[in-house]
């Protein structure tokens, strides 16, 4: 039976899809809301989503920062942290603050569905790379096209045709969340740490 999986990243309208059917690129799902309930995404057989699943502080992101640069990954603090009102000197960065919603909603739902694996995009196409950083940002036109290539290397081929709303989205989103599917449909995926941490019941690791 084939196996379908999908990777998830954030967008301004709420979460841009990509489904991989055998790790070959099959559609890409707009879900509108930061609260959605990945309800589309009920038959994917596993789930990897750009952001964090558990509060910190957390080895997972001292791992990838390790791998990938300080620039790109930043770390999560505490649960009380999010809850508080953002203010400048508090601990936390307006980045990080920006998250809460998504981190509250998303590490509730880790909770009650494992088929949910935290990934980072850059970490996913570090990895497609044979563990060697990219050359360029994502935001930039060398990095779209760097990252374009080791896609279609690792045998997905978006069809632009097939983009429906998500064709309005900004590129670097979509290409993450094809990065994520790409790690969703790994069977060898490894995760920092080695094993997982557990917090509160849950594995708390960045998927690779």
């Amino acid at each position: 039976m084939a196996e379908l999986v999908a990777g998830v990243d954030g967008c301004k309208r709420g979460w841009v899809a990509v489904v991989l059917i055998d790790g070959r690129f099959r559609e890409a799902r707009l879900l509108e809301g930061v609260e959605a309930s990945f309800a589309e995404l009920a038959d994917m057989k596993r789930i990897a989503i750009d952001v964090p699943i558990g509060y910190g502080p957390r080895e997972a992101d001292d791992l990838a920062r390790a791998l990938v640069g300080g620039s790109s990954v930043f770390s999560i603090p505490e649960r009380e942290r999010f809850e508080a009102p953002f203010a400048e000197g508090g601990g936390i960065s307006a980045q990080s603050h920006a998250l809460g919603e998504r981190i509250r909603h998303v590490t509730a739902l880790a909770a009650r569905d494992d088929r949910l694996r935290e990934v980072h995009p850059e970490l996913c196409f570090t990895a497609m790379n044979g563990m060697k950083r990219l050359r360029y940002r994502k935001k930039s036109a060398g990095g779209a096209f760097e990252r374009l290539g080791l896609l279609r290397k690792h045998g997905i081929n978006i069809d632009p045709g097939t983009l429906g709303s998500v064709a309005t989205i900004p590129l670097d989103d979509l290409l993450d969340a094809a990065a994520c599917a790409w790690t969703a449909a790994r069977r060898d995926a490894v995760s920092l740490p080695d094993p997982p941490e557990q917090r509160d019941g849950q594995a708390v690791a960045i998927w690779y």
